[in-house]
């Protein structure tokens, strides 16, 4: 692309600089937030769902000190905060979290050789998920779902973080004796030069290097060397280096511009967060941020920018002084745009500013250097009904009127019970004033009608307790929440598509965190947790592997779980006459689906198991060449594979063969301990048997050959076996002459 025409185009963010636009940034910032009233309509939201309204009281009655105005239909009338739409989506919310944890993660590969390299990566990645970033995720994944299910939709960013600390530590001459001696030629070089100058440059560039620690440190450590043979310095370390995965919420955390329909394909991404100035400096100092403008930035502590909404931070609202929450932190942004370079290459690059410092100042401007060469961002729509993301509606959209519906409802049948226990009184003009009315109370009267209750109002509150019941099945119905009245096949359909497009999203999430495990984590690391190497280049990472999480829904009932095992046991594996079914894998996923809490401690891969089998074999061979009795199983389901492994060792170990020999105790256990074995492998044989009808010729065949027999034809037999014209007649034996 020509010089005179770079950057000139319409769209400022299309072309990449080497300075961003940092006031063109914030109007782009400024446009996603506020455009189509997207803060507003999340204040909407909360109230809807936290039930705030305008007049309320503590005790859920209305009082005219707090409306400004006289209640109707009387003072201290009903009130009440029903709770629909935020029970709703706590109940979905615990549907989709309770289904991620029970769920397999399956890494697919995407060509025929992939098996054992997609093997090792769902080890990989099972180690990440399940332990090392295990509790950040469980919040994340909460916080994801509450979040889509009130806005409509959210986000979550998936990235690298890599924090550094400080901890004591001591250096001697002999440690740097110990390493120049294994053959470094400028340690050797640093350490004669120590001992004869400790300010000598070059020793203080070699310790200061080495150790990673700073120049003026670096000139101590060399002279407490010199004249102590020993220092004490604070050594840097990596403190976390790990993925990291955080929920957004809507317009708040994240935004882009109103045009954006699919995240992967928006101009620019805004990330916004606040942070102490603890955490600025530290991150800033991590990840090498302008100096300048983590001075500028820090000076903003507390203070609300033009960009802020009041409402989206709650306030202490229960103290005489309401207190802001967002006091002492500092809003940080980071922008993300894809952008054209003057070679017509398209790359991430993020930047990183403060919307209350001067437009001439920023943090960090560079390339995304993340492999998958995607945006860091995955949405989660709750639903699709366009292609736009923010055309998902949330929960307190859909809901807000039967809400109020329901409210209604409990304020009139609460106000009836009101008037019924204590109906209001009626008491003749020319008294004087209306006597304190209550039980025990003495009532003076001149007549016995003086005093008299208002009748109840007509009617009966079962239409009321109906109407709610309605709501409350309709609800039910569209939202896959469970009801008497709904067909179970109903709920189920509709929970398991909830649930799949929630795990859609986190196939996502899946696939980005492992690309950048492969990017960042070292090889060796890779190693040590998959056993084999995971080779990928930076051009392969982001398409290797597909990951799919799968569960079904219905495994919450444990009756049908327990009907689907009993199902199985009795229909499916007696059917399985040619082996098709893994029964190792069978009883890992059952186990996972009675007691997934439990299935890592008492579940062992099938190479774990049959080592376990060897060692038990070897430890009961053991007790009997020292004279004692190896303890019997009755029906024992490994006997076979313990009696191979009993002979793989007898075969392997010439003292038990000599004491077989010498050792009549030895040899009378022994056969015993094999006696046991064959008589669980009979019994199994014997139990297929009676099933089948028959015994396997190969295991015939297998018997014969033990006792040195050949298997003989039987003309008799075989002429039943064939068919008319085709049998042979016996042969005739040769007649004497």
């Amino acid at each position: 692309m020509s010089e005179q025409i770079w950057g000139q185009g319409q769209d400022k963010l299309a072309f990449s600089s080497h300075k961003p636009n940092i006031q063109y940034l914030y109007d782009e910032l400024h446009r996603s937030l506020f455009y189509g009233g997207n803060m507003s309509r999340l204040t909407t939201s909360d109230d809807q769902r936290m039930c705030r309204w305008e007049g309320q009281s503590d005790d859920g009655k209305k009082h005219e000190e707090h409306l400004g105005f006289e209640p109707f239909p009387f003072e201290g009338s009903s009130d009440v905060r029903t709770r629909l739409i935020d029970t709703t989506i706590n109940q979905l919310v615990t549907l989709l979290i309770t289904s991620w944890q029970k769920a397999n993660i399956k890494v697919n590969g995407i060509e025929v050789d992939d098996a054992e390299q997609a093997a090792a990566s769902q080890t990989l990645m099972e180690w990440i998920v399940k332990n090392k970033i295990r509790a950040d995720l469980e919040r994340e994944a909460e916080l994801w779902a509450q979040y889509t299910l009130q806005f409509g939709w959210s986000a979550v960013h998936v990235g690298w973080e890599r924090k550094m600390a400080k901890r004591n530590d001591t250096i001697t001459i002999e440690d740097i004796q110990n390493a120049a001696a294994q053959g470094n030629g400028i340690l050797t070089q640093a350490l004669d030069a120590l001992q004869k100058d400790p300010k000598n440059d070059f020793v203080v560039m070699i310790i200061q290097n080495s150790l990673g620690c700073s120049k003026e440190e670096a000139r101590k450590i060399c002279k407490d060397l010199h004249d102590k043979g020993t220092a004490d310095y604070e050594q840097p370390y990596i403190h976390k280096n790990a993925p990291v995965v955080a929920a957004l919420k809507p317009f708040d955390e994240i935004a882009f511009p109103p045009e954006t329909v699919d995240l992967q394909d928006a101009r620019v991404i805004f990330k916004r967060t606040f942070m102490t100035e603890i955490q600025l400096r530290s991150l800033g100092a991590t990840e090498q941020w302008d100096e300048d403008f983590i001075e500028q930035a820090c000076h903003t502590a507390g203070k609300a920018g033009y960009l802020q909404d009041s409402t989206l931070i709650p306030l202490i609202n229960t103290v005489p002084n309401a207190v802001e929450k967002a006091n002492n932190l500092i809003e940080i942004v980071y922008s993300y745009a894809k952008q054209i370079d003057k070679s017509g290459f398209t790359s991430i690059y993020y930047t990183v500013f403060c919307p209350l410092v001067s437009n001439d100042v920023y943090g960090k401007h560079e390339i995304l250097d993340y492999a998958h060469g995607e945006y860091p961002f995955i949405e989660f729509r709750r639903e699709r009904l366009r292609r736009s993301i923010v055309e998902s509606r949330g929960i307190p959209e859909l809901l807000y009127t039967d809400q109020e519906e329901l409210k209604a409802q409990h304020d009139a049948t609460r106000d009836r019970t009101a008037l019924e226990v204590m109906p209001p009184i009626m008491y003749k003009r020319r008294l004087a004033a209306q006597q304190r009315i209550g039980p025990g109370q003495l009532l003076p009267v001149n007549g016995p009608d003086d005093y008299a209750y208002l009748p109840s109002p007509t009617g009966t509150p079962a239409t009321a307790f109906a109407l709610m019941d309605r709501v409350e099945m309709k609800v039910a119905s569209m939202l896959g929440l469970y009801h008497e009245k709904i067909l179970p096949v109903h709920t189920q359909m509709t929970q398991q598509h909830i649930v799949n497009n929630y795990f859609m999203a986190w196939s996502q999430v899946y696939r980005q965190i492992f690309s950048l495990c492969l990017q960042y984590l070292l090889p060796e690391e890779i190693q040590r947790i998959t056993e084999i190497e995971i080779k990928a280049t930076p051009e392969e990472i982001h398409k290797m592997y597909d990951f799919a999480i799968k569960f079904d829904v219905r495994e919450h009932d444990t009756d049908f779980v327990l009907e689907k095992l009993k199902t199985i046991n009795q229909f499916v594996l007696p059917m399985d006459s040619s082996g098709l079914i893994d029964r190792n894998k069978l009883i890992k996923l059952l186990v996972n689906a009675i007691a997934p809490e439990t299935a890592a401690e008492i579940l062992t891969d099938q190479a774990t198991a049959s080592q376990k089998q060897y060692k038990d074999v070897q430890n009961d061979l053991a007790l009997m060449m020292l004279g004692l009795e190896a303890q019997y199983t009755q029906m024992d389901p490994a006997a076979s594979v313990k009696m191979n492994a009993l002979q793989e060792i007898l075969q392997k170990n010439p003292k038990a063969q000599e004491q077989v020999k010498s050792d009549g105790v030895f040899q009378k256990l022994l056969d015993n301990y094999q006696k046991n074995l064959q008589m669980s492998i009979s019994q199994e044989k014997n139990r297929e048997i009676g099933r089948t009808g028959v015994s396997p010729v190969g295991d015939q065949f297998a018997e014969m050959a033990k006792q040195g027999e050949q298997p003989q034809p039987d003309q008799a037999v075989a002429n039943q076996l064939l068919p008319q014209g085709a049998q042979q007649s016996q042969p005739q034996m040769p007649q004497q002459q």
